[in-house]
């Protein structure tokens, strides 16, 4: 049976065979399941028309075993405590590097640096250490050999991590990639921010940085009271993107499905404008324009938004 024959066959099953009771696996944990056969046959470097390991030849079986466990009472979450006891344990860090598929990633500002893991039960839970000074936590490794999908591994967890509040503590980079998760941020002053995500909103506030980058798939982006120095760029395709605060250098705002709404604390001369949207207009400081606008200033600072089905909006300081 080939990679292509195998994933049709299993889909079919999966949408074929009842749970008990009479009802049918719900349509978010059917692709749940589709996704990790296609994650482990990527991984394993099978192609669609090359044969699916002899484990994986009978489709209906496995889809059983699926839908056999999804009966069973979901497990209580526990949590896996990656961080000793004492939080003034942990030495502090310039950097962070985050590397996670399913788990939500929040900063909170506090006394201490502190890093708090949960993941429900049975879900493998990522590693956690320093290298110099640089904070990394990412997923373990899945090993080549056959597993069976489980609904427990693809359950989400939580990333917390505390670092000071001073003002005077800042930090070099914080490089941030999950696919299932939102990530949210407060108010810290980092030099280089990436957040990537696929399956949920980024949520920056009151964050000063020289260097921003947000990204997501399906989820908003929502920077409030920020200062960019020198760059910013903010993209989603289902979701929109709003964010205020001091923008200087080149911000850069695209979405596919969403609005734009900027709102910065300089005036509009401040800025050179390329703005661009397909199903929707351009709005400045409340007056709506034609779907391009194209101003030059011959500025410093530099605005790029555009969208397909959305409005554009920007706010300037009078």
């Amino acid at each position: 049976m080939t990679r292509t024959e195998f994933m049709r066959a299993l889909t079919r099953a999966l949408y074929a065979f009842p749970l008990a009771g009479g009802k049918y696996l719900p349509e978010a944990e059917c692709a749940s399941a589709l996704r990790y056969y296609e994650e482990y046959l990527d991984d394993a470097g099978i192609a669609p028309e090359d044969p699916v390991p002899a484990e994986l030849n009978d489709p209906e079986a496995l889809a059983r075993e699926i839908i056999a466990e999804a009966c069973e009472d979901a497990p209580k979450a526990s949590a896996a405590a990656a961080a000793p006891a004492d939080p003034s344990a942990w030495p502090e860090f310039r950097s962070v590097q985050i590397d996670v598929v399913n788990a939500a990633v929040t900063f909170l500002a506090g006394s201490s640096y502190h890093v708090q893991i949960e993941y429900p039960d049975d879900a493998p839970v990522p590693n956690v250490e320093m290298r110099g000074q640089t904070l990394c936590i990412e997923d373990q490794k899945r090993p080549q050999r056959f597993r069976l999908f489980s609904f427990r591994s693809w359950k989400g967890g939580q990333i917390r991590i505390t670092v000071p509040a001073e003002k005077a503590v800042s930090f070099e980079s914080f490089h941030i990639e999950t696919v299932n998760g939102a990530i949210t941020l407060p108010a810290l002053a980092v030099e280089d921010v990436h957040c990537e995500t696929v399956n949920g909103g980024i949520t920056l506030t009151g964050l000063t940085a020289d260097r921003l980058h947000c990204e997501t798939v399906n989820g908003g982006i929502s920077l409030a009271s920020c200062y960019a120095h020198q760059r910013m760029h903010c993209e989603s395709v289902n979701g929109g993107v709003a964010f205020d605060g001091e923008l200087r250098g080149k911000t850069h705002a695209e979405t596919v499905n969403g609005s734009i709404r900027i709102a910065t604390a300089l005036p509009i001369t401040a800025y050179d404008l390329d703005l661009r949207t397909v199903s929707g207009g351009v709005y400045l400081d409340g007056e709506k324009h034609r779907k391009e606008v194209r101003i030059s200033n011959s500025a410093e600072n530099s605005v790029r938004a555009e969208t397909v089905n959305g409005a554009i909006k920007l706010e300037f300081c009078k």
